[in-house]
Formats: structure tokens, sequence, C-alpha cells
């Protein structure tokens, strides 16, 4: 059987490989007796954990001890599966590389590619586009794929474990819970401290509780966030939850407020109503809740927005207006009319 075994390559941060999901769910769909697996770095491979459309998850760690030799050991275990498609929405080097070399007959990406004179099969990488869709276009380049509408999956699809749920459960055991992620990697996608304070405020005054959650790497914001606030109907759950249980508190919730982050995706695949904070991105980038009921808050009055697709280290002009200037109490209010 053609395109038994195909391989995806997703390299990139936790919202991407979450996005690449509805890819594994349509081919899954199409080809039910194709065997999927997943190239991802290993702190998002815990998100794929149960899930049934993913045969087994290979971890590449870039950063992790001699390059070469880890890409040499990624390239390997790539080989010994012996792929007839690989497919790659990851547009840089090493994965480019890493598709070359895979010795897979098919070899599928965006013509955006850094490498894509190495792929034999190219879609467009449009900007505006949601990320899902432009991944999608990668599905329909699988050879004999006859490409069926009513088999595309464009929610991702998370699994828990039953002991997952059971945590959750026991963490966030609230009546009217309210999920609140307002950290980035990039500083100008997240929210100021003094912001997240305002609308903390806004949501237990309004007799909601907040569970606020994050990264490991987010742990001094969220405890300086709590400190600040200062209510029991806050619980801090930052660097206490792997993603599938923030995905799960979620669930648990009436709602999610989040950063432009990985936690949107978290919540898009929830299905729960979003309020999506925009600072230094927006949605022209392809990059919202496809599938949820959602409102976004931004300034929308800057000529300097959006002033990046990813997020900056600082504002490039110090003033941080897309962030520092949005309405809590307008934020708290966008929640309240999504969850009536």
């Amino acid at each position: 059987m053609k395109n038994k075994r195909i391989l995806i390559i997703q390299t990139a941060f936790l919202g991407d490989v979450i996005l690449a999901l509805p890819m594994a769910q349509t081919l899954k769909n199409h080809l039910p007796e194709s065997l999927i697996d997943m190239l991802v770095i290993p702190g998002t491979a815990n998100v794929l954990e149960n899930h049934p459309a993913i045969n087994k998850v290979i971890q590449y760690d870039k950063k992790g001890g001699d390059k070469l030799d880890k890409f040499i050991e990624a390239l390997s275990e790539i080989r010994e599966e012996e792929y007839d498609v690989v497919i790659s929405p990851h547009r840089f080097t090493r994965s480019a590389l890493l598709t070359y070399w895979s010795e897979a007959n098919t070899r599928i990406g965006f013509r955006q590619n850094s490498l894509a004179f190495l792929l034999t099969a190219k879609a467009e990488y449009v900007k505006d586009k949601h990320e899902i869709y432009r991944n999608l276009e990668l599905v329909k380049l699988v050879p004999v794929l006859e490409y069926n509408e009513s088999k595309v999956s464009l929610k991702p699809d998370l699994f828990p474990s039953a002991e997952q749920k059971e945590k959750v459960r026991h963490l966030v055991n609230r009546a009217n819970l309210v999920s609140f992620a307002p950290c980035s990697k990039w500083y100008t996608k997240q929210l100021t401290i003094e912001k997240s304070a305002e609308i903390a405020r806004g949501l237990l005054n309004s007799g909601y509780s907040i569970a606020l959650l994050g990264g490991s790497n987010d742990t001094s914001y969220c405890s300086e966030l709590e400190a600040i606030v200062k209510d029991d109907e806050l619980i801090n759950l930052c660097g206490k939850t792997t993603p599938l249980e923030s995905y799960e508190v979620m669930c648990h919730s009436r709602a999610v407020i989040t950063a432009d982050s990985a936690a949107q995706h978290l919540a898009a695949a929830s299905g729960k109503p979003i309020v999506l904070v925009y600072g230094s991105t927006d949605i022209s980038f392809g990059f919202y809740p496809l599938t949820s009921k959602y409102a976004i808050a931004e300034n929308d009055t800057l000529e300097c927005r959006p002033c990046t697709d990813h997020g900056r280290d600082k504002c490039p002009l110090g003033h941080f207006k897309c962030i520092v200037d949005l309405d809590a109490k307008r934020i708290v209010s966008m929640m309240e009319e999504l969850v009536k």
C-alpha cells in the first residue's frame, strides 16, 4: 500500500505542534490504515500523548548537547522507519534537511521553505490564511489521497489521561472558573503584570474564580501576580500542569482569557469561549481560534501594529501601548458576553 508510513516534522513551538494535529487527524481519516508519526522537540512531545491518530512520536532535541550529533541521531531514527511520505510544515533549514535526507519518495513542504528545491511537492504559504488551512494544503499533496472535505478535521483533538483528568478535578473544583493565561515567550505578546492584575480583580469582583496558567518559564511572573492580587479564588497553576493538564483545566472553565501564545491553541482545542488578547501581533498572521467562539481584545488605533509576526523582547518604540492602553474592564465584559 502506498503512503503506509507518514512522518510530520514540526520542531517549532507548542502552539505550532497543536496546530499540526489537524493534519494528522485528516490524514488518518483519509488513510485509516496508514501509520502517522510526528517529529517534535522534547518540550512539546507530551501534548501528543494518547492521541489515536499518532502512531509514534520522535523527539529531536535541537538544543541539547552537540547539535550535529543530535541531528544525526534524529535523522538515523527517521531513516530506520523508512517513511513513504514526509511532510514538513516547519519551513526552516534543519527541518528541510531532515525531510530531504529522510530518503522518503514523497517530500512535501511549503514553497517558502528555506530549501524548497529539495522537496518533491510544494504548497504556497499564504500568510493571511489560518495556519490549520495552510497545513491542510500540504495534506492535499499526498499521492493517491482523494481529498474529501467531509473527512477534514479542523479542531485539534487532545487526550489527557484518566490520571491527569483526576488531578485537574481536584485542583480546580470551582463552579464559576475562568482560565487566565497572560504570558508568552515574547515580551510584546504578553500582558504587563499591572494589566493582568486589573483583569484578575475584575474577574474576582464579578464572582469568578481564576485558574492562572503558564509554563515553567512563567512562574516568577505568575507568583508576582498572585502576590499582588492576594485572593484565595485565584489558583496559581503556573508551572504545575503539563499542556494536557492545562487543556483539561480549560475544559472545566466557563471561558479562557489568553495572550497570543500556545495557550490560545489549547483553548481552541477545548472548545471554550476565548478572549484573545493581541499585543504586537494581530489576526492577519493566521493564528486565532478557528473552531471556538471568540472575541479579540486589541488596540487597533496604533499604526505600529503589528510590528512582528512572532513577538519581540521589548517594544521597539518604548511605549508598549498595544498592551498598556487596553481596557481591563472591557476584556472582562467581552468574556461575560461570550459566556451568556
